[in-house]
């Protein structure tokens, strides 16, 4: 089967990558740290009146009807910008409960529209069952989505939000009062979480690539010995594994998020846990290697790579963090057994 990208998303892909680099053109870490809200709020309106917030949401709901992969590759761009946006939480997770599992229409045309939304999550960013305690991807005033008793998506107005310090600035999380959340069990249900899982997993593959190419540019440049430090063998290999790991995350990536639109439930949860785990772990060895070439600078609180590393980690983390998807994997494998 050859697998290649539409004109379509090219050109979608493309004009995200335009209006990244035009906001994020060399981010620094005082913009980040102290403008952060406002350079969050700049880039999400920019993001709605472009439709890529809605681009999950049905268009007769006022979204663009657009595929997971579509979502995908917004988040992969979004991702290489280390942009301080909630788009996996709010724009792929959260949209993919309202859309796969029945949500209210009322509930689609707000987050279409742009309204701040974060997918709920349990206490240790795992898929809840029974209650929900942590917005992930949280935004100020934003409402809360879960799937309710009924097993269908709702989303609820959050209350006693106390945000989380330190971990992640640019994808904040808040504990909020208990929201009740059931356990996916039908085929909606289920391919929304996997719609999250790849989701994320779009979002740490744009990590990566970020840091891929934030190291290489840094290793043509910075010279000892008279000689660029990218002309040392051991720096290339660390490169050539770091390509690798990158283009081997794009590969199952962009396989996993085009499953969830086509494929039968099982094969999409067992391929979208391997690109959450995949991604995930290739994200974190990636951003670190990047750390070890940009050397002293790299470890420092000046420059932007420890953005990049904190947000690996998180999103490595959400959803279920590296066991659940090994977990599913092996389950899978067993019951062939």
């Amino acid at each position: 089967m050859h697998f290649a990208l539409s004109e379509d998303q090219v050109l979608l892909q493309r004009t995200t990558e335009e209006i990244s680099a035009q906001l994020f053109s060399n981010p620094s870490v005082p913009d980040l740290l102290t403008g952060g809200t406002a350079l969050r709020a700049a880039v999400w309106k920019t993001l709605v009146e472009l439709d890529l917030v809605g681009l999950l949401i049905p268009e007769e709901y006022g979204g663009g009807g657009g595929s997971v992969l579509d979502a995908c590759l917004v988040a992969e761009v979004l991702g290489r910008h280390i942009a301080p946006v909630p788009y996996v939480g709010t724009a792929i997770a959260a949209a993919s409960l309202l859309r796969f599992a029945g949500g209210p229409a009322a509930d689609l045309a707000r987050l279409a529209a742009g309204e701040a939304h974060s997918v709920l999550l349990g206490s240790t960013l795992e898929v809840p069952e029974g209650t929900a305690t942590i917005a992930f991807d949280w935004s100020a005033g934003a409402r809360g989505v879960a799937l309710s008793s009924d097993g269908v998506a709702a989303a609820h107005e959050l209350s006693g939000a106390v945000p989380f310090e330190g971990i992640d600035p640019l994808h904040p999380l808040s504990r909020v009062q208990p929201i009740p959340a059931v356990v996916a069990t039908d085929d909606g249900d289920r391919r929304a979480w996997a719609a999250a899982w790849v989701g994320a997993a779009a979002f740490l593959l744009g990590l990566a690539d970020g840091a891929l190419k934030q190291a290489v540019d840094y290793a043509r440049q910075r010279e000892q010995y008279g000689h660029p430090i990218g002309s040392f063998q051991s720096i290339q290999h660390l490169c050539a594994e770091m390509l690798f790991r990158v283009e081997s995350s794009r590969s199952i990536t962009y396989g996993a998020s085009w499953a969830v639109d086509h494929a039968p439930i099982d094969e999409v949860e067992r391929l979208a846990s391997a690109a959450k785990f995949y991604a995930g772990s290739a994200a974190v060895e990636v951003c670190e290697t990047a750390i070890q070439i940009l050397g002293g600078i790299g470890v420092t609180q000046e420059h932007s790579a420890h953005f990049r590393l904190r947000s690996a980690h998180l999103f490595h983390s959400a959803f279920g963090g590296s066991d659940a998807p090994l977990l599913l994997l092996a389950d899978r494998a067993l019951e062939t057994v």
